[in-house]
């Protein structure tokens, strides 16, 4: 009896330890480096019960907040340019779920266009098949009428044994002297020729068939296809001519894209690059002289850092972002934790500045983390609302709304002194009140991306402010 309460002592703790596996699993899931959410439920038809989400509602101590707003609006023209893109992508998907499924067509047996009308055959009359007075779809079989099948084609063999017991109708000889050289009479007559040799009736049949077929009137032997014309030597040298006219005409156009070329003064570069246009205000290396009194006002109400250098910064990198319909540019200072985003009016100038210091960076290990960040339903980035590791809740600046809106999805180009290279980073803007008094900064702003460049995958976590232009005193005109 001890014997058997120990087994059972085991059991119990085996199966204590299996279902506290999958608890742990899930805590572990839940809290990625200090960030965290509060996961959403779904309610189901059973009172008092809940689904939980399947998906960890925590990464290194960032919450998903509950979807309870409707963003942040600034009214900036940047912003509006992002939230009017993401409200087309709504749209198009909108009118392709209201849109009338295709419809589907079965392919025609005759090819394309409608079906032409089935040939009409005479029917054969004079007590044979499809005989008149009363016989209609019967045949003789030598004893009795049998119903036959309704058939279609231009051969039938029932019919043609149907036909034989009645050759003396003009109409069943006709039958055969229309269809002798057809492949399916040949088919026919010789099995009839070998079950002729059993059966003298039958011999006797096909004797008066062959005598039918030996009067004049009979349809002739179909003509022997007739032999492909010779290939014209002539087509092949207009081939030959044709092909030499378009490699002329190409070497033409080529040897003109050359000189025009080498009369400008450089080929065109083929290294892509954030030069050229309006963005040859900015360039690697410059310095521009900087206004520090918002920094100054938005220390102690955001968690914006200013930058390095006090009211003198230098460029280190520049960056173009384009999501192919609106494009922002960056200018990265030094150790590049911090950097001006500035979007450009009609004119080239900037009608947008703002600027963003790095608050955090968090390298995602696993794929229940990144499911945190980019999963397409419950994704951080992109919810309606992100809150940072201190609980404040920001709103969503580009497409406000109350659900899961996508990152936009950027291509950044950098180029610094060792030249241009280029990274994906799926974004999204977020944004809150600072209540303090002005002259301070009226918004706070969260840009949260997942970046992927050389090899490597983080996200980063940037906090900002707006920034008058004319701030940076960037130059009048583009650089020459």
């Amino acid at each position: 009896m001890p014997v058997l309460t120990t087994r059972c002592c085991a059991a119990a703790l085996a199966v204590l330890i299996a279902l506290a596996a999958p608890c742990e699993q899930a805590m572990a899931r839940a809290s990625s480096g200090g960030y965290s959410r509060p996961s959403t439920s779904r309610s189901y038809s059973a009172p008092s019960y809940s689904a939980p989400s399947r998906r960890p509602s925590t990464s290194f101590g960032y919450t998903r907040p509950p979807p309870s707003g409707g963003g942040y609006a600034t009214g900036s023209a940047g912003d509006s340019a992002f939230s009017r893109s993401r409200s087309a992508d709504a749209l198009n998907n909108y009118r392709t779920q209201q849109a009338p499924p295709p419809e589907i067509r079965r392919p025609s047996p005759w090819g394309s266009g409608a079906a032409p009308a089935p040939e009409r055959r005479p029917q054969y009359g004079g007590g044979g098949w499809w005989g008149g007075s009363g016989n209609s779809g019967r045949g003789w079989t030598g004893g009795g009428y049998v119903q036959a099948p309704q058939r279609s084609g231009v051969w039938d063999a029932v019919i043609a044994w149907s036909l034989l017991n009645a050759l003396s109708s003009a109409a069943n000889a006709r039958y055969f002297q229309e269809h002798r050289y057809d492949p399916g009479y040949q088919d026919w007559r010789t099995q009839a020729d070998a079950a002729a040799a059993r059966d003298p009736a039958l011999a006797d049949k096909l004797s008066q068939l062959d005598k039918v077929l030996a009067e004049p009137g009979s349809a002739p032997p179909p003509p022997a296809p007739a032999a492909p014309p010779p290939a014209s030597s002539g087509s092949g040298w207009g081939v030959t001519i044709l092909v030499l006219f378009v490699l002329g005409g190409g070497f033409v156009l080529l040897w003109a894209w050359r000189a025009r070329a080498a009369k400008g003064g450089a080929m065109p570069a083929t290294k892509p690059s954030v030069s050229g246009s309006s963005t040859t205000r900015f360039r690697v290396g410059m310095t521009l002289p900087l206004d520090p009194s918002a920094f100054l006002l938005a220390a102690g109400v955001t968690k914006v850092t200013a930058p390095e250098g006090g009211s003198l910064i230098s460029v280190e990198a520049i960056g173009m972002l384009s999501d192919g319909r609106a494009a922002l540019h960056r200018l990265y200072l030094p150790g590049r934790r911090g950097f001006f985003q500035l979007h450009l009016g009609p004119d080239g100038t900037p009608d947008e500045c703002r600027w963003f210091s790095q608050i955090d960076e968090v390298a995602p290990a696993s794929n229940d983390e990144w499911s945190f960040w980019l999963d397409p339903a419950e994704g951080m980035i992109g919810w309606p609302q992100f809150q940072t590791k201190d609980g404040k809740t920001y709103g969503r600046v580009w497409a406000p709304g109350g659900s899961r809106s996508p990152p936009v999805r950027f291509q950044e180009t950098l180029q610094d002194l060792q030249g241009v290279t280029q990274r994906t980073v799926q974004a999204m803007l977020y944004g809150g009140p600072t209540n303090a008094p002005p002259p301070a900064p009226q918004s706070e702003f969260i840009l949260v991306s997942a970046v992927e460049a050389a090899g490597q995958a983080w996200v980063e976590i940037h906090a900002g402010i707006d920034i008058n232009p004319a701030a940076l005193t960037l130059p009048a005109v583009p650089l020459a």
